[in-house]
């Protein structure tokens, strides 16, 4: 962790320059910011509503894998409030890289008749004797950047993900190499980027996956255990939060299944267009985020309403440093106390849990 954080700061130092002097180049050669802004919709009623849905779905898979993974960074944070800057800075960027991206395609129209989507398009042009250098310098601050990206967005989550479902087998690093090796090759990239139509109906069809993981991450955290976790019991793989004997939580799991088994013919049809598909199931597939994020939500906080795993309800935040304060924890009983002395808890199972000594 200690070198990507250099690596991320030359990234963000180097890549807006080259970001904005791209966009500022194509806009001037081509005399302006081209039609997209002036030319009248080509679709309109129904249709337009339901693209407009899932474009912005297409945005919303973006920012949920932000939500999802960006406590494998944060938790590094020396102050709880340090994240607090994310909230507005992200959407911001995000519309403004946005913003370049279409322009840039615009202009592009304008000076080579197609709609360049990728700023790789346009350095492809850049092939005189006095543009070589500067399409060396510019692509290979564009690979930093898109390192940096993967790094951040999808190696260290996953390698943080696997490595707690096997530590035994796997570390960090593995995990990264395992994820280059799966995201790099198997997934085949080069044709999720082949062109802008290409990479929204990944989006979209991404985030079906992403929202019910959202879903049930925000559900049980402000909802159902009301930010009171056990932080050691969730290394501790018979602890409290094993949800019985085969360690898993069945209300996450029917959360989620019942929530993406009724997209799944949506996505069939994005993978290959020519399966026949009801206008009902196309449509639902549009706003899929939405879709997702909501009944995730309310299946999983049903099923722990009804059926609650008490063991994990716990009466505060236990955070492993109780021990070293001479404070005793028994999250079995429901009790904190100190000096040894367990007390009670209401709306608790009663166990026989001796003390444990304090370290």
């Amino acid at each position: 962790m200690f070198w990507l954080q250099y690596m991320f700061w030359v990234k963000t130092i180097l890549l807006p320059p080259v970001a904005i002097g791209m966009t500022v180049w194509v806009a001037v050669k081509a005399g302006g910011n081209g039609t997209f802004f002036t030319r009248p919709a080509s679709v309109h009623g129904a249709e337009r509503a339901w693209l407009w849905l899932s474009s912005m779905t297409s945005i919303t898979g973006g920012y949920s894998t932000l939500a999802v993974n960006i406590p494998d960074f944060s938790r590094f944070s020396k102050d709880p409030t340090a994240q607090y800057w994310q909230m507005p800075v992200i959407p911001f960027f995000k519309t403004m890289v946005a913003l370049m991206g279409i322009v840039s395609a615009s202009a592009a129209q304008e000076i080579w008749g197609t709609a360049y989507w990728t700023p790789l398009q346009i350095i492809d042009t850049w092939d005189t004797p006095g543009g070589r250098a500067a399409a060396f310098f510019c692509a290979s601050i564009w690979l930093l950047g898109q390192l940096s990206v993967n790094i951040s967005a999808n190696a260290v989550s996953f390698a943080n993900d696997v490595t707690t479902l096997a530590p035994k087998y796997v570390n960090v690093r593995r995990g990264s190499i395992l994820v280059a090796f799966i995201g790099g090759w198997a997934l085949c990239p080069w044709i999720i980027v082949a062109s802008g139509k290409a990479f929204l109906n990944f989006m979209s069809a991404y985030a079906i996956f992403m929202a019910p993981m959202a879903g049930i991450l925000f559900t049980d955290y402000w909802l159902v255990k009301h930010r009171k976790y056990d932080v050691p019991a969730l290394y501790d793989p018979r602890g409290i939060y094993r949800y019985g004997r085969y360690g898993t939580n069945w209300r996450a799991v029917v959360a989620t299944f019942v929530t993406i088994i009724p997209l799944l013919p949506g996505l069939a049809n994005k993978v290959n267009p020519e399966l026949k598909l009801s206008a009902g199931l196309r449509n639902l597939f549009t706003f899929n985020w939405l879709y997702g994020f909501f009944l995730s939500i309310f299946l999983y906080y049903f099923c722990n309403l009804f059926f609650p795993a008490r063991q994990t309800l716990i009466p505060r935040v236990v955070t492993g440093f109780e021990y070293l304060d001479g404070i005793e924890v028994d999250t079995e009983a429901g009790s904190v106390s100190q000096d040894g002395k367990i007390g009670e808890c209401k709306d608790m199972p009663e166990t026989n849990v001796s003390p444990r000594p304090s370290s």
